[in-house]
């Protein structure tokens, strides 16, 4: 599998370049979503684009991103990392922070510590238009619905949040995240989010943008995944890097060719 990845990453920069190359190079690539319909005009690279090009993934989110819980590992960052170079996908993290270990080849992240969706829906813009990535990690809703926020509410602070990355960057690929912490005293409104995110998500779709959910309601299932109530430690991050690893890897896999032509005319 490391291979074929690789040979995508090689083709997932594109509409960079221009309808010309499009034309000789014979082919484009379409990103088909989980559901099945294609989204033509995903970023892509011609045919003859160079075998070393790195895949542009922003971090996005709040401590979790950050890696509170596990500095040494800058959370899930480090792990992630390690864990797509095994499989052949090179990596280039954007955001406007940089954090982490020595130990980590790339430390820029928006990992905004404390912040909610609401508060970040002003500058999420500005950060997505500057990083330009391909895929944007989303993990976010914690601190909304620990500050006292509905699943209602917090559904409609991320619908806001994912109309300003679209409007920034249209064709990046967005996996949202739900919430992993347990909040035993919020169970209520974090269960309310995570059942009104697949309709965020489906509104989004059929906007014709590349938007994923993933309810990782029960993905830290022991407390020894946590490092205290609320962040995972190593251990925790590190099954949170597989879950990203498996997403990332899916979109690129279902990266497929389309003749130019049919897509140029679309």
């Amino acid at each position: 599998m490391g291979a074929r990845l690789a040979g995508l990453l090689g083709r997932v920069r594109m509409l960079r370049f221009g309808v010309a190359t499009l034309v000789t190079a014979g082919l484009v690539l379409a990103a088909v979503p989980a559901g099945g319909e294609e989204l033509v005009g995903v970023r892509t690279a011609a045919e003859g684009a160079s075998p070393t090009a790195q895949l542009r993934v922003m971090p996005l989110g709040a401590s979790s991103t950050e890696g509170i819980g596990s500095p040494d590992t800058a959370g899930y960052r480090l792990p992630l990392f390690r864990d797509l170079a095994a499989d052949g996908v090179r990596v280039n993290f954007v955001g406007s922070l940089r954090s982490g270990p020595a130990s980590l080849p790339d430390r820029d992240n928006e990992g905004h510590s404390g912040w909610t969706l609401e508060g970040m829906v002003p500058y999420v813009g500005g950060w997505v238009r500057a990083a330009d990535p391909d895929v944007v990690l989303l993990h976010m809703g914690t601190n909304d619905i620990g500050s006292g926020a509905t699943g209602q509410v917090a559904a409609g602070r991320l619908d806001a949040l994912l109309d300003e990355i679209f409007d920034a960057a249209p064709q990046t690929h967005v996996v949202v995240a739900g919430i992993w912490a347990k909040m035993p005293q919020r169970a209520a409104a974090r269960a309310e989010l995570a059942r009104l995110t697949p309709g965020v998500i489906a509104r989004h779709r059929v906007l014709g943008h590349s938007v994923e959910f993933v309810d990782t309601s029960d993905l830290l299932a022991s407390p020894t995944d946590f490092s205290d109530g609320l962040h995972a430690n190593a251990g925790g991050y590190a099954k949170i890097a597989r879950m990203w690893t498996g997403r990332v890897e899916g979109w690129l896999s279902a990266q497929r060719p389309v003749p130019a032509q049919a897509a140029l005319t679309r």
